[in-house]
């Protein structure tokens, strides 16, 4: 989540991805064409694994869990948030390359940046847009969609929607361990898949959207 700084000539399935069959392709026109099909089919298969089966929905109890641990994470939210992020580059170097202005940047220094802080900040009151429209699904349904767009059009792989969840899971785990146990794991591991399926699924639309 969050703006990468690149272009969307990184975007995961560009014009210029679904297109290079025809550069190689047999002169004459027939087999050019069967290999830009081919093509095609393929990158509607790779979409189809990139979004994955719909997750199940949260429970009521989830969301009350969800709502409840929030209030308790508020104050420590900016630490939570540039752990998340630091976690997220240590593990999957390659997120941190597509981000500009952290790119190169030591970890050690990263930790201490307002930049990364304010980047950080700016994710973690998404997170809060969520929790607040817990309980209006089609209002979370609009953001979630338009944050999905968003990040299409700054180029961001939809691949890299599924990392944070993991990552600001574990961030928040030492901020809750008096109350910390496998079903308030599994509220936060639903919301966090359920978010990135709206998301995803808004890009790979965009994208369609793009190339039609």
């Amino acid at each position: 989540m969050g703006n990468t700084g690149t272009t969307r000539r990184n975007s995961l399935f560009t014009k210029q991805d679904s297109s290079s069959s025809e550069v190689g392709s047999t002169p004459g026109g027939g087999g050019g064409r069967k290999m830009t099909i081919t093509s095609r089919q393929s990158t509607l298969k790779e979409e189809e694994n990139e979004l994955g089966p719909p997750p199940k929905p949260l429970t009521d109890a989830q969301k009350s869990m969800l709502v409840d641990t929030w209030k308790a994470l508020e104050n420590d939210i900016a630490k939570v948030g540039v752990i998340t992020f630091i976690s997220l580059f240590e593990t999957h170097p390659d997120v941190q390359q597509v981000f500009m202005p952290f790119n190169g940047i030591e970890l050690e220094d990263l930790k201490h940046s307002k930049q990364l802080r304010a980047h950080a900040l700016r994710v973690m009151a998404f997170v809060q847009k969520a929790i607040a429209r817990i309980n209006e699904p089609e209002k979370l349904d609009t953001l979630l969609k338009d944050l999905g767009r968003k990040h299409y059009s700054y180029g961001a792989k939809v691949k890299y929607v599924d990392l944070i969840g993991p990552q600001f899971i574990q961030a928040i785990q030492p901020s809750l361990k008096d109350r910390w146990n496998e079903e308030l794991h599994q509220a936060w591991a639903c919301l966090f898949q359920f978010m990135a399926y709206i998301m995803k699924n808004a890009m790979l639309q965009e994208e369609a959207a793009q190339k039609s």
